[in-house]
């Protein structure tokens, strides 16, 4: 049997930092240890030197940020598609939501979410514009969709203007196994902590943690808690919301309660997992959510926003917040904190829920995926 051929498009590692780079690496990672009998995949370009390297990550300058936009664009418009003749592919893969116009075999584009749609005055408009055009171009024709959950897939047939165009929902899986990690006795920050990860970008909602936090620490038996927010800044103009969130800190007056490491190695970020009280996650608009899996792994509870994705993802190992107010997070992190019994009850029910979302799981959907659009479309 001739094994079909999967170009795997991973270029968007050299700027990735957040979900999308997880799932990039987790999807990588999995397809190299697995042989399958019926298809191979081609990295393009090599996907551990693409991560690794540092140029285009961080807070960059306006001139690296538009290099990359214009070297992202003539490789999904022209070398993409050269390449897929060149590797005779019978599916590109692009896990960056935007598919080549034209190519070799089908196309599987992975859109995560809708927030180019639902935020669009997080981007820059001539920016999303172009970007929004060529979206549209590469799925008019022989492209399958796949999204990150079920709330996504609803989201994404409100704005795609294409009612035929196949969807299919495939749960990603986390890189991360807490249990391969060695327990870190020290703890990073000195005295009880909640924990954020991620990148500061203003769908995040952080300053509401921060005044969440004001209000509990206000309370005798919590004047030693902290607050971690462990991240970068966002990677633009638009989407960063670092000066809104220190601006709330120092309105609220609780700069020595909240703790900011930066971007860290996994190694160091595994001890803030380790040694916190819980993982907070507010946020106004997600497609999935894999932080809340991450806890999970680490035996951490989590607590919720009640937005549609996190609720999905969460399940019953989840406390929501159902207002979504500071009081709301200041509430539920007090049950967290002084309720060992129901602490234990999400951390059981995390890890349980965990299964659901196995690094197997997650390339055995994509792999069919791909099988069923290459009998569809066969060459």
């Amino acid at each position: 049997m001739t094994k079909k051929r999967i170009l795997v498009d991973t270029f968007y590692l050299y700027v990735a930092q957040t979900g999308i780079r997880t799932y990039i690496r987790t999807f990588c990672g999995q397809a190299e240890s697995q042989v399958l009998e019926d298809v191979t995949y081609i990295f393009t370009p090599d996907w551990k030197k693409a991560e690794k390297n540092m140029f285009f990550k961080g807070k960059t300058s306006k001139w690296k940020n538009w290099l990359f936009q214009g070297i992202y664009f003539f490789r999904k418009l022209i070398i993409l598609p050269v390449l897929s003749y060149w590797h005779r592919a019978d599916v590109v893969f692009s896990p960056d939501i935007l598919s080549p116009i034209w190519s070799r075999g089908t196309k599987v584009s992975v859109i995560h979410d809708a927030f180019f749609w639902e935020n669009p005055t997080h981007y820059n408009s001539k920016w999303l514009r172009i970007f929004i055009f060529f979206l549209y171009r590469g799925l008019k024709r022989n492209t399958t969709v796949v999204t990150i959950s079920n709330y996504s897939k609803r989201q994404l047939r409100k704005y795609l203007p294409f009612p035929a165009l196949p969807i299919i929902v495939v749960y990603p899986a986390t890189h991360f196994k807490a249990s391969e990690i060695a327990p870190i006795s020290s703890p990073p920050v000195a005295g009880p902590y909640f924990l954020h990860v991620g990148v500061m970008e203003k769908r995040k909602n952080l300053p509401l943690l921060a005044k969440a936090l004001a209000i509990l620490v206000q309370k005798p038996q919590f004047t030693t808690y902290k607050l971690v927010l462990l991240g970068q800044r966002g990677p633009r103009e638009e989407l960063d919301d670092y000066d809104e969130i220190m601006t709330a800190i120092s309105d609220l007056g609780i700069e020595a309660h909240v703790v900011f490491p930066g971007y860290v190695d996994e190694s160091t970020m595994a001890g803030y997992y380790q040694h916190a009280v819980a993982y907070l996650f507010p946020s106004l608009s997600e497609g999935f959510g894999m932080p809340i899996l991450e806890a999970f792994s680490y035996r951490l509870p989590v607590i919720v926003s009640n937005q549609g994705a996190l609720v999905e993802i969460g399940g019953n190992a989840v406390l929501e917040v159902e207002d979504t107010t500071p009081e709301g997070f200041a509430n539920a992190m007090e049950v967290i904190a002084t309720n060992p019994n129901y602490r234990e009850e999400l951390v059981q029910n995390g890890l349980e829920r965990l299964k659901k979302f196995s690094e197997v799981n997650f390339l055995q959907s994509l792999h069919a995926c791909f099988v069923r659009d290459i009998e569809k479309n066969p060459r």
